[in-house]
C-alpha cells in the first residue's frame, strides 16, 4: 500500500504553476457531512494537521450534517470555487442521489473528485448464537421463512449492499432501515433482525467477542483481521464488491493546478508513516491516487447504483 502511494507522490511531483504555489491563500475549511465522532469525521481530523503543516495555513475540519450527508454536500458544491473549502465525504455520495431525486446540486457535474484517500471494507453477519453457519445455509432458510435485514438507513452504503446482496443471491429478506450503524448492530444482537452488511469498525469488537458471526466478507478477498471469513468471490458473488470509501472534493470550477496541488499534498500525507500508523489500527485501508482515477470510479458507481435501484424498485 504504502509503495503505491508512494509512486503516486512521485508521479506528481511535477513543479506546479505560482497559482498553486501560492495555495492556499488563508485557511482551508474541509466540511464533513457527518456528525462529530464518526469514520469521516475521525480520518478528516487525522489528516488535517499533515496538511496544515504541508500549507502553512489552519485546516479547520467543519461538520454539516444531515439529509443523510447531503446537506454538508451541497453547501460545498455552492462554496466559492477558489479550493479554500472542500468536501470529505463516504460512498453515500453515489448512493444517495439514486434515491434522492431533488437534490440541490448535481452529482457528476457540481463537485470535483480529487482523491479517494481510503476504505474500510464490509463483512455480512448474523447473530453469534445464529442457527446459520455459513451464507448458503442463510440464503436456503430465507427461502423458506423470509428474513429481516438491517441497514444504517436509506440510501446508504450498507443499505446498498444488503440490496445487492439480495439481488445477487436470490434470498427473500426484507430491509430495515435504522439511524445509524450502531442501531443496526444492536438490532443484530437483540435478533430484531437476521442479518446486517457492517463495516469491520462497527462490528470488529463483538465479532470477536463471539457476539455475531461473520458469513461473507463483501468483496473478492478476505481481510486480515478474519481471515477465516470467505469472500463474495469464493462463495460465487463476484459482483459483490461493497466498500465504504472516503473521498476528497471540490466545488465545480476550482483551477485545476489547485486540485492537482491538493492530490499531490494529500497523497504525500497518505504515505506518511506516522500517518499510516493512526488510521490503519482504525480499519482504514488506504488508496490515494490520481484524480482522474477518482473521477472515473465516482462516474461508474453512480451508474451502477443508480441501476441497481431501478431495478430493485428502492425509492425514497
Amino acid at each position: 500500500m504504502k509503495k503505491f502511494i508512494t509512486a503516486a507522490v512521485a508521479a506528481l511531483g511535477f513543479a506546479l504553476p505560482a497559482m498553486a504555489a501560492d495555495y492556499p491563500s488563508g485557511p482551508v475549511t474541509i466540511v464533513i457531512p457527518y456528525s462529530p465522532s464518526g469514520n469521516t469525521d475521525v480520518f478528516a481530523r487525522h489528516l488535517a494537521p499533515y496538511l496544515e503543516e504541508k500549507w502553512g495555513q489552519a485546516v479547520v475540519v467543519d461538520n454539516k450534517p444531515g439529509g443523510g450527508s447531503m446537506i454538508g454536500t451541497a453547501y460545498v458544491s455552492q462554496a466559492k470555487p477558489d479550493g479554500q473549502t472542500l468536501l470529505m465525504t463516504s460512498s453515500a455520495f453515489v448512493t444517495a442521489p439514486a434515491i434522492q431525486k431533488e437534490l440541490p446540486f448535481d452529482s457528476r457535474t457540481d463537485l470535483v473528485p480529487i482523491v479517494n484517500v481510503g476504505h474500510v471494507s464490509f463483512v455480512l453477519i448474523v447473530n453469534g448464537e445464529s442457527p446459520y453457519q455459513t451464507l448458503e445455509e442463510f440464503v436456503a432458510a430465507s427461502k423458506e421463512s423470509p428474513k429481516f435485514a438491517a441497514t444504517a438507513g436509506l440510501g446508504t452504503t450498507t443499505h446498498f449492499a444488503m440490496e445487492k446482496f439480495i439481488v445477487d443471491s436470490g434470498a427473500d429478506v426484507e430491509v430495515v432501515h435504522f439511524k445509524g450503524g450502531g442501531p443496526a448492530v444492536v438490532s443484530i444482537l437483540s435478533n430484531e433482525t437476521d442479518i446486517y452488511g457492517s463495516s469491520i469498525s462497527s462490528a470488529g469488537k463483538n465479532i470477536e467477542a463471539g457476539k455475531v458471526r461473520p458469513l461473507m466478507v463483501l468483496g473478492n478477498e478476505r481481510i486480515d483481521v478474519i481471515p477465516d471469513v470467505p469472500s463474495a468471490g469464493e462463495l460465487g458473488y463476484p459482483d459483490l464488491e461493497i466498500k465504504q470509501w472516503l473521498g476528497v472534493f471540490a466545488p465545480k470550477g476550482t483551477d485545476p493546478e489547485i486540485l492537482a496541488k491538493i492530490n499531490a499534498d494529500v497523497n504525500e500525507a497518505l504515505a506518511n508513516q506516522e500517518f499510516i500508523d493512526t488510521v490503519t489500527p482504525l480499519d482504514w485501508t488506504l488508496n490515494g491516487g490520481t484524480s482522474e482515477a477518482f473521477v472515473t470510479q465516482v462516474d461508474e458507481e453512480l451508474t451502477k447504483w443508480q441501476a441497481l435501484a431501478d431495478a430493485a424498485g428502492i425509492k425514497k
